[in-house]
């Protein structure tokens, strides 16, 4: 059995509360102020809104639930219901956990994949590696940060402890 870890500590309750209330308060004004002259406009933006709201609560509630499952030859990131991406372990050079020391250079090759919570694990690539992102987009890195829940047994369980 592999071992799996989670991340329900990188979600932010307050934060996403905070962004579907201006959410709706944006879709009510839109709607009130559009609906007399574009009715159909309205109801487009207002049903783009609803559905938005939908997706930000059901990826609030994944991730609470999704876990990291570390596979010998693998690992598997279900991130909510962002995107699900997996890294071959021959690609991983070295996981840390991650102090700010290692976070102050926020250069391009580095992603953070469970933003906006701060990271604290780092894995480093052997090379520029392409990470598949939501829709199929893909972004090549050499430097993969998350955040879990028990990052100490995350990097052993990798096997590759340079902590």
């Amino acid at each position: 059995m592999s071992p799996t870890f989670t991340y329900r500590s990188a979600r932010s309750g307050s934060l996403t509360f905070g962004v579907m209330l201006v959410l709706t308060v944006e879709m009510a004004v839109l709607h009130l102020w559009i609906s007399s002259r574009f009715p159909v406009v309205a109801w487009l933006l207002t049903a783009t809104t609803l559905l938005t709201l939908w997706w930000i609560v059901a990826d609030y509630r994944a991730m609470g639930s999704s876990e990291i499952c570390v596979h010998p030859e693998a690992i598997e990131l279900p991130i909510g219901k962002r995107f699900t991406t997996r890294i071959q372990r021959d690609d991983i050079l070295s996981a840390d956990v991650a102090t700010w020391r290692d976070l102050v250079d926020l250069s391009s090759d580095l992603l953070n994949l469970t933003k906006p919570a701060e990271p604290n694990v780092l894995l480093h690539l052997r090379a520029r590696t392409a990470v598949r992102l939501f829709a199929g987009i893909s972004r090549r890195v050499s430097r993969v940060a998350l955040h879990v829940d028990e990052p100490l047994a995350f990097v052993r369980a990798l096997g590759q402890t340079t902590v």
